[in-house]
């Protein structure tokens, strides 16, 4: 069986504008009926809704034969959600909440092998249609898309030299976060996004 084709990544990586939706809905069913209507991709949020990883799994489930690719967005930047979201077949994954270039490194380490990585490696996870695609240790990260999301003033400070990171595929920044902390605390002068 051949590694999955991340179509999402390669896509972007190619030019192509990509139009997608957000989904809180925390259901197979709605996941279902939204990836029928030819959305390039569909998020499924883990950070600001109750998703949890058997809710994923269904939701990725529902999404299996539509046309469009599932991203997942965790609920911060961790190693062990990460590990556990790619071994069920997550193949594109926005990592909220990042400020720093060590952070974005940690992320993209967080969905590779040793020796580029520290992913914790599964005999025959969901991902790897349960060990039927071979090489699926080595072929992975050709297929795996890591998007930052920047949200603080920090954050949009440090990001000016994206780059330099590596491996990342892309860079978003939540203007709502942003505006809503520089609105705070913020004078006119600093106001960035």
């Amino acid at each position: 069986m051949d590694m999955p084709i991340n179509h999402f990544k390669h896509a972007i990586q190619s030019g192509q504008k990509q139009i997608g939706l957000w989904s809180h809905l925390c259901s197979n069913i709605s996941t279902e009926i939204l990836a029928h209507c030819n959305f390039d991709w569909l998020l499924l949020d883990m950070e600001h809704s109750p998703n949890d990883l058997t809710e994923i799994v269904a939701q990725l489930q529902a999404m299996k034969g539509s046309p469009t690719t599932p991203i997942v967005r965790p609920p911060w930047n961790d190693m062990v959600t990460f590990k556990r979201l790619l071994d069920v077949g997550v193949q594109t994954l926005l990592v909220p909440y990042i400020q720093t270039e060590e952070e974005a490194q940690q992320a993209v380490s967080y969905t590779r092998y040793p020796p580029h990585g520290v992913r914790g490696y599964a005999g025959a996870p969901r991902a790897s249609h349960y060990g039927r695609v071979k090489g699926y240790a080595q072929k992975s990260s050709d297929e795996i898309c890591v998007l930052l999301q920047v949200e603080t003033v920090l954050g949009l400070q440090t990001s000016k030299p994206l780059p330099t990171w590596t491996a990342w595929t892309a860079c978003s920044s939540a203007p709502a976060t942003c505006l809503r902390r520089l609105a705070t605390w913020a004078t006119p002068s600093t106001r960035m996004c």
